[in-house]
This record gives C-alpha cells, sequence and structure tokens, in this order.
C-alpha cells in the first residue's frame, strides 16, 4: 500500500513538473507607440488578461513583464484602440495603438473650457492642427482654409509677409463700419493681431466657435465668430523630449499676364485708336510712338533676331530709331522674366523641447521662417523668428500657477516705393507692349519699373510682439475651480524708408532727345521712420463649478473680464539726404516733417453660463453677458446679451437601439442668442477737430491748422447680432462615417449707418443712427469617414461644403438698384444679357452691297434694338461690336432709371459673393508610409473687374495681351472678343457694359496640397536615441481646374482694397505652386 501511495505521489510530482516546463515562465519586453504619430506612449496599462497582474510603459513607451506562455497581454490607454497579444515564443513586441473612434476628438476647446464633442449644444468645429503639418505654409490663416465649413480664408495677392483676410459666415456682417465678418482670433484665450506671428508649430488645438450662444460669452469682440487657438504645453510624467522639424520649398509664381507679341499688340492698339481718328498714321505714348511702318519694323525685327541673346545693350537703328523727331522702338523685351525669378526659396526650421514631472511641466520652441519673394532685382525677403515658453506647478493639492512667454519677430525687405511715379512694379510692369525698352543704350538705361528697382534702396518693415501671461488655477473644494489670468502685451511696428533717385533716360519727357539725368522729383529725396505701439492689459477672473447627482449633471460658471488697449503712431521725415546709400534723419539737410496720433479704448463684461445634461441625452446650456465699451457714448455704454442652447442625443433612447448598429448616435441642436457690436469709430460719439498743415497764411510759414467738428448722435448704441442656428449630428456605422449640418440666420439691427442727407447750410454731414438691417441666411455640411483595414491600412477622409447669402431686409428708403435698400443682395452685379456680336447682317446695305451710312452711323435693320444711349461722339456700333439683349422690349438698350422699379434692359447676371465653397482631405498610412491630399475650391462666383487685362483697349496705347488676339474680324467672325477700340478708360461703356458674355466665373477647384511621408522603423533609429525620424515631400497649389479666359489666379481677393482698379486688377504681387521637402525627428 505504502508503495502503490508512493508511485501515485511520484506520478503526480512527475506530471505537475512536467506541466510547469511546458508552460515556463517568460520575460517580455517592448515598446508602446502611437499610429498617429509613431511617437512613445507613457503610461499604457499593460495586463495579462484575466489577473491582476500588469505594469505600465515607461516615459520612453517601454516596458518589461513577466508572463507564462500562451497567456494574453491587453494593452489599454485612453483614447486608443485596445490591443490585446497573445505570448508563444516572442519575447520583443512592438505595439502600435490607434486612436478609437468612440473617442476620437472627444473633448473640444470653448469658451473658458472644454466640453465633450457628444455633449456639444452650440454650432463648434474643431479643427486636426494636422493639416498645418508637411506645408510651406508661411501662417495659420493660410493653413485654415477649406478645413471648416462657414470659414472663409483669402488674400489679395501672394505677397510674402501678407495676412490671409478671414471671414466666418458672411462677407460683410454690418454695413456699418466695422470691416466685414472678421472673427475674433484668441491665442490661449487673449487676441492676436496678426497670425503671422504665431508659429503654427506652437499649436495644439484649433476650434472655431460660429453661433451666438458659443462665441457670445467673449462679448462685443467675438460679434462675428471667434476661432481659438490653443498652444501645446509640457505633460506631467513626460521625459524630456526634442522635436526638431524643418522645410525647404522651391515656389514660382501661378499665372502671370502675357503681354501681345510687338507685332500683333501694336497692329491691334493700331486698329483702335485709327477708329477713334481716322485721319491720324502715327500714334504715341509717353514719348514712344508706332505707325505702319514701325509695326512691319517690328515683325521684321523678330523674325532676323527673335530668340537670340542680344545682351541688354540696345543699338540705334537696328533695336530703335529716331524718325520725324519721334522714338520708334522695334526690340521686344520679356519683362517678366527680367523682373522675376521663376523659382523662389522658403526654409523653416522649428525646435522644441518638453516635459514634465509629477508636479511641473515646461516646453520651450523656437522656429525660424526665411521666405524669399519673386523680385529678382534688389530681391525682397520675408524672415520670422519665434518663441514660446510655458511652465506650469501644482504647488499644493488646490493650487497650480503658471506664466508664459510669447515672443515674434518679423522682418520684411524690399524696395523702395516710388508711388506716384512708375510704381507700383507690378501695374508698371505689365503696363507696356513688349517693344518698350527695358534695355540699354551706351550703358545707360531707360526709364522703367525694373531701372527703378534696381536703383531703389532697401527698406525694412518689423514687428516685434512680446506676450507675457500669468494665471493660476485654484480648487478649494471637489467639483470647485476657480480660474485667474492676466496678459500683457506689447507690439512695436518700424518702418525705415530711404528714397533716393532714378537716373534714366527720361523719353517720357524729353521724347527723342534721349539725355541720362535723374527724374525723380525731389520729395523722394528723404528718409522716413515710422513707428506705432500697442499695448494691450487683458485680465480674466471666472469659476467653474461642476455637480453630478445620479444622472444629472450641472455645471455653472460665473466670471468677468477686462481689456484696455492703446495705439501711439509716430513719424518722422527729412529731406536732402546727404548719402543717399545712408538714410539716416541726421545725415539729412532739408525739410523735416513730423506726424503721430493716438488713441485708446477699454471693454468690461461679466459672464455667466450654465450646461445641464440628463442622462447624456438632453442638454441644455444658457448663457449671459453684460458688456460695456469706451467706443460708445457713456449713456448708451452697457447693455446685456443672452443666448442659449438645447441638444438631444436620440440615439440615447432605448427605442433606438435596433437601428443603433446602423447609426451609432444621433444628436439633433439648436441655439439663438444675441451678441452686441462695438466696432463703431472714436469720432461717431465725439466731437474730433482734425488738425492738418495750412499754406501760408502769413508769411512763408505753415501754421496749425484745425477743421469744424462734426455732429454728435444724440443716441447711438449698440449694433446687435442675433442668430438662429439648428443642426445635428450623426455617425453611422459604429461611429466610422460622420455627418453634420447646420442651418442659421443671423440679423445684424441697428447698424450703425449715416443719416438723412442735410443741406449744405448744415456746415457739417448728418450723423450716425442705428440705421437699417442686414440678414444672412446659410448652412453648413461637414463629412467624414475614417476606418483601418485588417491589412494595417489607416483612411480617413473629410468633405465640407457651405453656403450663405446676405440681403438688407430694412434700410432707409431707397430705389437705386446700386444702393443698400431693403431688398438688396450683397453682391448683386448688374448688367446687360449679352446676345451675340453683331454681323454685317445686322445693318442696310444699298443695292451694291455697301453699308448705308447716316452721318457715319451704320443703320440697323428694322426690329434689331438700337443701342445709340451707349454711342457719343466718334463711336457708333457696327460689324463685330458686342450686341445687348432687348429684355423689356421697347426697341432699344437703356437703363431706364436705374431703380428697382424701373431698370431698362438690366438684371442681374451675377454675384460677387463666393458661394458653394468645398474641401476634400484623404488621409491614409500603411506600414509607416502616409499620404495627404487636399483639394478647395469655390462651387460659384461671378465678377465684373476693370482695367486692360480684362478689357482690350482699356488705354488702346498700352499693352494688348495674348488672350485678346482672339478679336473680332472679317477674317475672323467667330472671334470671344469685339473689334479694338478705344475703351476710354472705363469698364462701364461701349462693348464692355457690364455683360453676361465677359463676366468672370471665378469658380475654381485647387489642388491644394499633396504630401508623401515615411516614418523610418523604430528598430533602425532607436539606437540613435531617436523616438522617430519621418521624412516628407509636399506639393501646395499643384494645379487647378476653372472657366477662366484670362491668366488670372482665381482664388486671388479681387474685391480687397485697390485690387479692382484700372491699374492693379490682374497685375498684383503673383501666388505661387511650390514643391518641398521635410524632416521630422523626435528625441
Amino acid at each position: 500500500m505504502k508503495k502503490l501511495l508512493l508511485g501515485a505521489f511520484a506520478s503526480v510530482c512527475f506530471l505537475l513538473f512536467h506541466f510547469q516546463v511546458n508552460a515556463q515562465s517568460l520575460q517580455v519586453t517592448g515598446r508602446v507607440m502611437s499610429a498617429e504619430d509613431g511617437l512613445a506612449l507613457p503610461g499604457v496599462s499593460i495586463l495579462v488578461k484575466g489577473t491582476t497582474k500588469g505594469v505600465t510603459t515607461n516615459t520612453d513607451g517601454t516596458f518589461q513583464i513577466g508572463v507564462e506562455s500562451g497567456q494574453t497581454l491587453v494593452f489599454s490607454f485612453i483614447g486608443m484602440e485596445s490591443v490585446e497579444r497573445v505570448i508563444t515564443s516572442s519575447t520583443n513586441l512592438d505595439i502600435v495603438l490607434s486612436p478609437d473612434a468612440q473617442s476620437l476628438e472627444e473633448f473640444v476647446v470653448v469658451g473658458y473650457g472644454t466640453q465633450k464633442r457628444s455633449d456639444l449644444t452650440g454650432s463648434v468645429s474643431s479643427i486636426d492642427t494636422k493639416v498645418l503639418e508637411s506645408r510651406p505654409i508661411t501662417d495659420v490663416g493660410r493653413g485654415l482654409q477649406g478645413t471648416t465649413p462657414g470659414l472663409t480664408i483669402t488674400t489679395p495677392s501672394g505677397q510674402i509677409g501678407q495676412n490671409p483676410t478671414i471671414r466666418l459666415r458672411g462677407t460683410v456682417g454690418t454695413l456699418s463700419n466695422s470691416g466685414g465678418a472678421q472673427p475674433l482670433i484668441l491665442v490661449d484665450n487673449v487676441e492676436i493681431p496678426s497670425l503671422q506671428l504665431v508659429n503654427p508649430e506652437d499649436i495644439e488645438s484649433i476650434s472655431v466657435l460660429k453661433d451666438a450662444a458659443s462665441s457670445s460669452i467673449y462679448g462685443s469682440r467675438g460679434a462675428w465668430g471667434v476661432i481659438l487657438i490653443t498652444t501645446k504645453k509640457g505633460k506631467k510624467g513626460e521625459a524630456p523630449r526634442i522635436n526638431y522639424s524643418n522645410n525647404f520649398s522651391f515656389a514660382t509664381p501661378t499665372t502671370t499676364p502675357t503681354i501681345a507679341p510687338g507685332a500683333e499688340g501694336a497692329e491691334m492698339a493700331f486698329q483702335a485708336l485709327q477708329r477713334r481718328n481716322p485721319s491720324t498714321n502715327v500714334f504715341g505714348v509717353v514719348g514712344m510712338y508706332f505707325d505702319e511702318i514701325g509695326i512691319q519694323k517690328m515683325r521684321d525685327w523678330e523674325a532676323q533676331y527673335g530668340g537670340q541673346d542680344l545682351g541688354p545693350e540696345m543699338v540705334l537703328g537696328r533695336d530703335f530709331e529716331i524718325r520725324d523727331g519721334r522714338l520708334f522702338f522695334y526690340r521686344t523685351w520679356d519683362a517678366g522674366d527680367m523682373f522675376m525669378n521663376k523659382w523662389t526659396p522658403q526654409q523653416k526650421h522649428d525646435l522644441s523641447v518638453s516635459g514634465g514631472t509629477d508636479k511641473t511641466t515646461y516646453r520651450l520652441g523656437v522656429g525660424y521662417l526665411g521666405q524669399n519673394g519673386v523680385l529678382k532685382v534688389n530681391p525682397d525677403e520675408f524672415n520670422r523668428y519665434s518663441a514660446d515658453l510655458s511652465l506650469s506647478s501644482q504647488v499644493t493639492d488646490w493650487m497650480e500657477i503658471r506664466g508664459g512667454v510669447l515672443y515674434s519677430d518679423t522682418k520684411f525687405t524690399r524696395p523702395f516705393y516710388f508711388s506716384s511715379e512708375t510704381y507700383d512694379p507690378w501695374y508698371y510692369l505689365f503696363r507696356w507692349p513688349k517693344n518698350y525698352p527695358y534695355g540699354t543704350y551706351e550703358g545707360n538705361p531707360f526709364r522703367s519699373a525694373i531701372t527703378e528697382v534696381q536703383q531703389a534702396k532697401m527698406n525694412e518693415e518689423t514687428t516685434a510682439l512680446t506676450r507675457i501671461n500669468l494665471g493660476t488655477t485654484l480648487t478649494p473644494l471637489k467639483g470647485l475651480s476657480i480660474v485667474a489670468n492676466f496678459t500683457h502685451d506689447s507690439q512695436n511696428n518700424h518702418v525705415h524708408q530711404t528714397g533716393g533717385s532714378v537716373s534714366a533716360y527720361n523719353f517720357w519727357s524729353t521724347g527723342a532727345n534721349l539725355q541720362y539725368a535723374p527724374y525723380t522729383s525731389a520729395s523722394y529725396d528723404r528718409v522716413r521712420y515710422t513707428s506705432s505701439w500697442n499695448t494691450r492689459n487683458v485680465g480674466k477672473l471666472f469659476a467653474t463649478y461642476d455637480w453630478t447627482l445620479g444622472d444629472h449633471n450641472l455645471k455653472a460658471m460665473i466670471g468677468g473680464d477686462i481689456e484696455s488697449y492703446e495705439y501711439w503712431y509716430q513719424s518722422s521725415e527729412r529731406r536732402q539726404l546727404m548719402d543717399q546709400d545712408r538714410g539716416e534723419l541726421d545725415l539729412a539737410s532739408g525739410d523735416q516733417f513730423v506726424d503721430g496720433a493716438r488713441n485708446l479704448w477699454s471693454t468690461a463684461g461679466t459672464f455667466s453660463r450654465i450646461n445641464y445634461n440628463y442622462k447624456g441625452k438632453y442638454f441644455l446650456e444658457l448663457n449671459g453677458r453684460y458688456d460695456g465699451s469706451s467706443r460708445l457714448s457713456p449713456t448708451e455704454r452697457w447693455a446685456f446679451f443672452p443666448s442659449m442652447s438645447a441638444g438631444y442625443v436620440i440615439s440615447e433612447e432605448s427605442f433606438f437601439e435596433p437601428i443603433s448598429p446602423v447609426v451609432s448616435f444621433l444628436k439633433l441642436r439648436g441655439s439663438w442668442g444675441a451678441i452686441g457690436n462695438q466696432n463703431a469709430y472714436i469720432s461717431d460719439i465725439y466731437r474730433i477737430m482734425s488738425s492738418y498743415s495750412s499754406g501760408w497764411l502769413m508769411g512763408s510759414d505753415n501754421k496749425l491748422t484745425f477743421g469744424t467738428p462734426g455732429a454728435l448722435p444724440s443716441s447711438l448704441t449698440w449694433e446687435t447680432i442675433t442668430t438662429l442656428d439648428l443642426g445635428f449630428d450623426a455617425r453611422f456605422f459604429k461611429d466610422k462615417f460622420g455627418i453634420g449640418f447646420d442651418w442659421y440666420k443671423r440679423v445684424t439691427s441697428d447698424m450703425h449707418s449715416a443719416g438723412e442727407v442735410l443741406p449744405a447750410s448744415y456746415g457739417t454731414s448728418a450723423t450716425k443712427q442705428n440705421l437699417g438691417e442686414l440678414e444672412t441666411k446659410g448652412w453648413e455640411l461637414a463629412l467624414d469617414y475614417s476606418h483601418k483595414f485588417e491589412n494595417g491600412l489607416n483612411l480617413t477622409t473629410t468633405f465640407v461644403l457651405s453656403d450663405y447669402k446676405e440681403t438688407v431686409t430694412e434700410f432707409a428708403d431707397n430705389q437705386s438698384i446700386y444702393s443698400n435698400r431693403p431688398g438688396r443682395v450683397i453682391g448683386d452685379i448688374w448688367g446687360y444679357e449679352t446676345d451675340r456680336l453683331f454681323t454685317d447682317d445686322d445693318f442696310v446695305k444699298d443695292a451694291n452691297g455697301e453699308f448705308v451710312l447716316d452721318n457715319g452711323k451704320y443703320v440697323l435693320k428694322e426690329g434689331i434694338p438700337s443701342q445709340q444711349l451707349y454711342e457719343s461722339g466718334w463711336f457708333y456700333y457696327g460689324p463685330g461690336d458686342v450686341k445687348y439683349k432687348d429684355l423689356n422690349g421697347d426697341g432699344e438698350i437703356t437703363y431706364g432709371q436705374n431703380t428697382v422699379d424701373d431698370h431698362g434692359d438690366l438684371k442681374v447676371i451675377g454675384n460677387s459673393t463666393p458661394r458653394y465653397q468645398y474641401g476634400f482631405r484623404l488621409n491614409m498610412d500603411y506600414k509607416g508610409i502616409d499620404f495627404g491630399m487636399f483639394i478647395q475650391g469655390v462651387g460659384k462666383r461671378d465678377f465684373w473687374a476693370n482695367g486692360p487685362i480684362f478689357i482690350p483697349g482699356y488705354r488702346p496705347g498700352e499693352a494688348w495681351f495674348s488672350h485678346h488676339l482672339d478679336y473680332w474680324s472679317p477674317e475672323n467672325p467667330n472671334a470671344y472678343y469685339p473689334r479694338p477700340t478705344d475703351a476710354g478708360n472705363s469698364n462701364n461703356s461701349k462693348n464692355f457694359l457690364p455683360q453676361t458674355r465677359y463676366l468672370l466665373d471665378l469658380s475654381y477647384m485647387r489642388m491644394k496640397n499633396i504630401t508623401v511621408g515615411y516614418s523610418l522603423p523604430y528598430t533602425w533609429i532607436s539606437k540613435a536615441g531617436m523616438q522617430k525620424v519621418r521624412v516628407y515631400f509636399s506639393g501646395e497649389n499643384l494645379f487647378e481646374f476653372d472657366n477662366l479666359n484670362l491668366p488670372l489666379d482665381p482664388e486671388v481677393d479681387y474685391t480687397a482694397a485697390g485690387n479692382n482698379d484700372s491699374n492693379t486688377f490682374g497685375r498684383v504681387y503673383p501666388y505661387s505652386r511650390s514643391l518641398s521637402f521635410g524632416l521630422q525627428v523626435t528625441f
């Protein structure tokens, strides 16, 4: 029996020993990384499935844990999808965690706090900051284009260092002087004067508050919405992390005008001018002439010398001649190639160090941007240096203190502007025909834009911003937090201009008597310093209490803020430089001029917000703001503005459960709110006496003189912006596909507008009144889709689309179709409907087939409407001219009284507002390879333009362009353009009355960006102490599709100030395409 028991015991021991050997212990090590950026994830929970045994990853994402063969490890991290791994023989793991679709962008930054995306009841968009990465953009504004519906980003030109124009849900917003629907842009809850001063690499998150319920917490400054930018901070428990990135790009203009070949351009000019002066055979402009003989010599020169490199020196008799005391030029030039670089470089470098302990966090980021302009002679250049430092420390369990410094310094260098001579250079570069003399004669240049830029002194414009912020957060009780912040901004702007003289053959004045001498006016022999200072102090104090009882959650906030702003300006100028290469005030001996100004304003307000939700299903938010502004009169300075919003998550209802596999989330929401707009001019509420220097009164001294102050309104109060917003958010198929939609109506009432017209005997202009109402209606759509395939491919797409219309609903009784009146749609273009070009068959001929003339004018056949209203002097309509439609059937083309009731044959032919703005993004990554694509565009936009590029013959003696060559002639009866004529410096006469035929279609679709990147495997780089290395290649503004017949970039904002006058339309600093590459490294 004992032997049997001993045998059994031995067998059991053997089996146990055998089991233990087969279930051997393993020591597993590895590293956990994020699929988003490839960086290590500290604090990841690693648990042996079915046990309580586990560890967390270190600050570098590494871990070590003992397990038994066959057990499963579960890797989990907040906001990430959990990953399970069965352990067999492998003991070294690289784990990649992807964002959890249900947690993606779970928290959104809102006014003075954050909210879960599912809890939002207002119209708020969050923007993935990845849209700013791997692109050669110079500022945040350009990077936001096409990212969220309702946000319109445009730029007047492609000039380096230029700020974009940003509008939210509209173009004008109001008919007063507030500058349009410009949203308030805040960096860490304080306004930033320019997005050029913010380094995109320092940005952690971006939120756009669109409706009044979301933005009213910021008061009158947020009347047109708010863009919230939060900068990056260090993280607690994070080991020191060093990030370095760079971008090297090369840019080329998207499009520039092409001047017609010399002889062809001269032929068009000759026909147009002879039509006005049939008896004249020689025509000239600014001292250069052309005739039929000269046109033939241009052809001969091109046939013999075209395409040859003859150098800059011009030869008398070959390239030009003096005939009958006049200058005739035959040689052609490519002025654009002489003036502009085909490719210009840009570089960007960013370095940051961040980290933290269990109580203290820190981050320091520095950046540099260097951008070269397109000027080949005296190159323009823009540089930006930036630094951002943030510190925070949990000094006690209930107190956190923090501080930070933001510094940005920009410098823009460019040639001096001879503003009243031949500069703006872009205008004059494309003003003259191809045979304009851009070369030299006997070693000296002729007068030209190139000559002026070559001889101009370089001027500097610098801007330095220093921002210091201090703050603390107190948590004395559970659920209660008290936040206090103070920010001081100081911005200095300095411009140093040195003029001088330009020497050339000024044949504009001397004609054929060529004399090389200075020709610019004495007023440009000067040095000028212009400086301005802006200081802003902002204080904010608010308390938030968060309380939960069962299924009820209540969050209440109350606080106040105060802001003061002060601006100084001064300018000092002195004439007669002793040395034009040294532009200093003490090195000039002539007259001195001094100017200066100062203004200041302040705002203050209290605000409150209550958020309530029940079971995460029913949501209610109430907001109140009591605002005061020094910009309004003391009696009307304060006002209260309420707002509210509500939401209903239907998908949380039990009856919704059957369709939850398809519709995983559905929320209805709506909001209403009112905000005041306080952007009034100081002269609207105070009696201002403007000062100026008079001409001589007695003797030769100038005297300081003051003008008569204007009248003041008896009561001028706030403009009120009221917004109603209705929308829904839905997600489908386990949150893979999402849709968001908003419809809104915004009404701006009590606008600051001019009052009734007063008689001249009153002595001053009418006072401003609260008059009129503007209504903006629009809608916004956002779609997104994300999916992770089993083979490891991640795919994400987004599409945004929006539209709006602004209509005047109340205003003074004005019937003019061109004035503000009830029913006027902002941007409407009135014009004629074009029928076609006149043909020979439209006019009466005699028996011999010759045209019958009446005092030199063609006679229209019976039944063809008369256009004699627009005939004057030498101009009358004939074959090849534009034929307009008679819409009212009265037998003639007229504009009636230009009123709503009588506008003759005029009608609304288009609208200049950008409609149906859209953006589409596609992002993919697979085993370290990533691909991104961004398409952006405008579905509908019309424009009636101005100037010679748009209208052939606008100034017929100057440049004609290659796109004008398709003009009517008996040999080309189906041409696009009418027969050449002198348009008389007008975009509203003769063949170019506003009309459908030549109305510009500025809709477009542009491939904004394509980026391809590759992240090196961690096993390759870890031995060098690196956590991430990514290289990428990127293309910006690669190509576009549009319906333009002109060499224009459709993205340029041609409605911007100065962009549509006769000199500048189509001749602004060009937009650019760029190719770039870069490197991103994390240690």
